[in-house]
């Protein structure tokens, strides 16, 4: 009996082996042409240029952010990891559009647990649980893949669907990588509908059938997205309603950078004010107050439409003590008196009060509103700033520099801050400082 649970055991374990192997061995092209380069780093000689959709086979472990990969023209060298889409063995969904621009994944299923990193909106999730209320995923950020745990009002759990389809009605073929130099690992029947999980020029990884392996994109038809979950319809990030709520009137709430007591005040409100909840945590919420996102306690939240300011059980009175003892101090007499007379200012100054020459009465003129997401905005150089130019990036963070413009230049505003704008500019969404926005 136990040798055979141990065969079956074995046979599970390599029937597993080429899913495995498909999700560590092959990537896509993302985000226009990308280098080839002959060492790891950007500096390091070009080999070629490769378009968007281009599929590569990854050889070995990422190194600081990049991964030695084989093109499919039989070129060898080393692509940025944070420019490949790598092939899937699960479902998979995108990072939900959020005001700030990124989504936390955080160690447990709460928000009491701490951040593993920031998820920008749109990337592509790997969900490798989703049993409850937070799924657990793996997901590629700056080459390096991090998992844990993400809220599921969080992912958009979209999936591209296609059809098998051949003239003759008969079957294709999946194979073991995107091209047909790769051996079969079966076939599926012309009308089989399959999941796809990657699309690239030419070959699509799609699962169905009891198969994950590669199809040619010409053997696909009626592709199309089905959406599940509830941020499917939207594309955003799906909030809950609540307004500050202090145990009095005259308290205030602060929201916090993260979830943390002694972490930095980012504002500070007074009952009544509105919040969207974009996460609910026992002890704390992930919250939008206007555009200004942070965290605030959740006892100090009300749920239900209203907020209740509570009436003291106690009024207490005090009277002011009399005291047991009065004392009556004579003022002392001092031994000598001095009369000093007021001195005479050898020079008297009496100078009127001066009229101003114009006297301005001008009303204070009304701040711009900022801009709305969605508005046209004018990238201009800072006043003051030496540079006649506006850098442009692709992190929050303003440390991964995207492009470069002079003043003048039209942009989409997709979310405004005090310090950083999330701007779409020449197809791409890109960071900007505020003080570079003209509105």
């Amino acid at each position: 009996m136990r040798k055979t649970i141990k065969l079956i055991a074995l046979l599970l374990l390599l029937a597993l082996v080429p899913a495995m192997a498909l999700a560590a061995d092959f990537a896509v092209v993302r985000g226009g042409r990308l280098n080839l380069r002959q060492y790891a780093s950007k500096t390091s000689r070009s080999l070629g240029k490769y378009d968007s959709g281009s599929w590569v086979t990854v050889q070995g472990q990422n190194t600081s952010g990049w991964y030695p990969v084989r093109t499919m023209d039989g070129k060898t060298g080393y692509m940025a990891g944070n420019y490949l889409t790598f092939a899937q063995n699960g479902s998979i969904g995108t990072v939900a559009y959020a005001n700030g621009g990124y989504v936390n994944l955080r160690q447990g299923p709460s928000l009491d647990y701490a951040v593993v990193t920031r998820v920008t909106s749109g990337m592509t999730v790997n969900i490798l649980d989703a049993s409850y209320e937070w799924n657990y995923v793996s997901v590629n950020v700056g080459g390096a893949t991090y998992t844990g745990y993400m809220h599921d009002s969080l992912i958009n759990k979209s999936t591209t669907t296609a059809t098998v389809s051949t003239r003759n009605g008969g079957k294709v073929n999946v194979r073991r990588g995107p091209s047909s130099s790769y051996g079969s690992i079966g076939s599926l029947k012309s009308g089989t509908r399959v999941t796809v999980l990657l699309k690239g020029n030419g070959w699509c990884q799609i699962t169905g059938g009891g198969l994950t392996g590669f199809m040619a994109t010409s053997y696909l038809s009626n592709m199309g997205t089905t959406n599940s979950g509830s941020n499917s319809n939207s594309g955003t990030v799906s909030t809950r309603t609540a307004y500050v709520n202090n145990p009095k009137s005259t308290q205030v709430l602060y929201l916090r950078e993260s979830p943390s007591q002694s972490a930095k005040a980012l504002g500070q409100y007074a009952n009544g004010t509105q919040v969207k909840v974009v996460s609910y945590g026992a002890t704390w919420c992930e919250v939008y107050v206007g555009t200004r996102h942070g965290y605030m306690m959740t006892r100090f939240l009300s749920f239900n439409g209203t907020y209740v300011t509570p009436t003291p059980r106690y009024v207490y009175v005090t009277p002011t003590p009399t005291p047991q003892v009065i004392y009556i101090t004579p003022t002392p007499t001092p031994l000598v008196e001095y009369i000093t007379p007021t001195p005479t200012p050898l020079v008297e100054y009496i100078t009127p009060t001066p009229t101003p020459l114009v006297e301005y009465i001008t009303p204070k003129p009304a701040e711009p509103a900022a801009p709305t997401s969605g508005s046209i905005i004018t990238l201009a150089v800072a006043y003051g700033s030496s540079s006649n130019t506006i850098n442009v990036y692709y992190d929050q963070a303003m440390t991964s520099l995207k492009a470069t413009y002079t003043g003048g230049k039209q942009a989409t505003m997709l979310s405004y801050g005090d310090n950083v704008c999330m701007i779409l500019v020449d197809g791409g969404v890109a960071y900007v400082s505020t003080w570079n926005v003209n509105y």
